[in-house]
């Protein structure tokens, strides 16, 4: 895809504004699609950006009441999910526009952590336009091109502090991507039918199309409260989850994943989890089942989550989630 960027570009780089401050941040409009990875504008977030010196950016983003498939939790919070997508995305533009990687090199994500405050989630009857302040560290490049950093992320709406993030990204020369796939570096054709959907009010959704959780394995057994052992459901016709083809699970599938099980094990009312540490240890594959895993802990007034997802016998993803406070029955779905 092919944009016209000169026009953006000339009004929202610039720095400072006419008395040498740097200026606001805008929420008008949004940024142009092939910078953050989308095909439909509504899956946009991101919507201005401004540089604030070599390594560090001030980019904007606004939250819909209602997005799509983030939707509010309980009624009363937005989706802490809306800030991993957010990051996500702005590391594409940030890339992009501010390190002149290629449109066309991959990026591997190896972690992506939130840490929000619940009271600052709270919906308000408008949207919320999120400042995200961007300091990036361990900037590599090889032979001339961006090769990875760590972008550590202070999120804020207005003057109220949103809270933090942490996004770690290794970017690959096509050449060198295909290598390493192999015979995994196309889009594959079709997909294995998925397996069938947990209720959808388990996992906080409305709709089987959301559910990213399959059925428990038959021999499993009867699983205790406080664990469980999902296969991950891939539903390749999700607007969102797959907003563009792919040549393997995306890594916002997988933490949707993590969040599902953690509402599984901790609802059943809505469960608002703003705290979330994600590792990628290796890409996932269509082609195979993958497995996850989940076990919910207590201990001093806290309560977490640890879930993982494995694929051939090997450990391919891990996440750690905070659950805010003690649920309230919600009488159906969160979300």
């Amino acid at each position: 895809m092919s944009v016209d960027l000169s026009e953006p570009l000339a009004l929202t780089t610039r720095t400072t504004s006419l008395t040498g401050r740097p200026r606001p941040l805008s929420f008008e409009q949004t940024a142009p699609r092939d910078l953050v990875h989308r095909r439909a504008i509504g899956e946009v977030l991101l919507t201005d950006w401004i540089r604030l010196g070599a390594n560090r950016f001030a980019i904007g983003a606004q939250w819909p009441r209602g997005h799509g498939f983030y939707r509010p939790v309980g009624g009363r919070w937005h989706d802490p999910l809306l800030a991993a997508e957010s990051i996500r995305q702005t590391s594409s533009l940030v890339s992009h526009l501010f390190y002149d990687l290629p449109r066309d090199h991959p990026t591997l994500m190896t972690e992506l952590s939130i840490d929000l405050r619940a009271d600052a989630l709270a919906l308000d009857g408008h949207p919320a336009d999120v400042e995200l302040t961007v300091d990036c560290t361990g900037v590599t490049f090889r032979g001339g091109h961006l090769a990875g950093m760590t972008m550590d992320v202070g999120l804020a709406r207005g003057q109220v502090p949103l809270g933090r993030g942490r996004m770690t990204l290794n970017c690959l020369r096509p050449a060198v991507y295909r290598r390493l796939r192999g015979a995994h570096a196309e889009v594959p054709d079709s997909l294995p039918e998925p397996s069938a959907p947990v209720p959808p009010h388990e996992v906080g959704r409305a709709v089987e199309a959301d559910v990213v959780l399959g059925r428990p394995p038959a021999d499993h057994g009867t699983q205790d409260a406080r664990e469980g052992v999902w296969p991950l459901r891939v539903n390749w016709a999700h607007p969102t989850l797959f907003d563009h083809p792919t040549d393997h699970v995306p890594g916002m599938l997988l933490m949707e994943a993590a969040r599902q099980a953690a509402q599984r094990l901790a609802g059943p009312g809505a469960a608002l989890l703003p705290v979330m540490t994600n590792h990628f240890h290796s890409y996932v594959e269509f082609d195979a089942p993958c497995l996850v895993r989940a076990r919910l802990s207590d201990g001093d007034g806290t309560r977490a989550v640890r879930v993982t997802a494995e694929q051939d016998g090997a450990l391919v993803y891990e996440c750690l989630l905070a659950v805010h406070g003690t649920p309230a029955p919600s009488g159906g779905a969160s979300r």
